[in-house]
């Protein structure tokens, strides 16, 4: 996993292809395509490149989960699309299908209201999602294994832990309830970034 974090966005992108092909319904280069144009210049909070964000969650969806169904890799690509960028539902549907369409909705969370506390926005947010479909809970999964394989650097650390802290509450047993193998790599880069268990 830790070889994934030092590629740039290109290598991950053709990585995915490698793993995936060229001739998958959905169109996972097509999906890749989007992720360029619509993140292409954007930045994460760390300051990389937010194209490896997408890449990385797909590469994991595929070689730590060992899923390689297009729909669920399109939807890792396409996760932040919605939230990000000036793509709508309506886009990611009529050119991924309506199960890709399904993920990104469900995996586009709703913005928290001032005031509210954001470790109990999340928490609650993952409450609700033990009623969502399991393919959600696998992309989500691959999702916080990236920001947490990629946390520093993005937060101050009072932040940095409550995320930590949140993840490991809300997110993990929904996570060993869905893959096992997402599960212990999600479980081992919390452990590693100092969240006791």
């Amino acid at each position: 996993m830790e070889e994934i974090l030092k590629l740039d966005a290109d290598a991950l992108a053709a990585r995915v292809i490698d793993i995936m092909g060229s001739d998958t319904w959905p169109s996972v280069e097509k999906a890749i395509a989007m992720v360029h144009e619509k993140h292409g210049g954007q930045l994460r909070k760390d300051g990389s490149d937010f194209r490896g964000h997408p890449f990385r969650v797909a590469l994991y969806l595929c070689e730590v989960a060992g899923l390689k169904d297009a729909n669920l890799v399109c939807a890792g690509l396409l996760h932040d699309m919605v939230e990000d960028t000036n793509a709508d539902h309506a886009d990611i549907e009529d050119d991924f299908g309506p199960k890709v369409g399904d993920i990104v909705r469900a995996m586009t969370w709703p913005i928290r209201k001032d005031g509210v506390d954001r470790s109990e926005h999340d928490l609650k947010l993952f409450e609700g999602m033990r009623w969502d479909d399991r393919d959600v809970q696998i992309v989500k999964s691959a999702d916080r294994l990236d920001n947490i394989a990629t946390i520093e650097g993005a937060f101050c650390d009072e932040h940095r832990d409550a995320y930590l802290a949140t993840t490991r509450q809300g997110m993990l047993p929904l996570t060993l309830a869905c893959n096992t193998a997402l599960y212990h790599a999600l479980n081992n880069a919390l452990t590693a970034r100092g969240c006791p268990e």
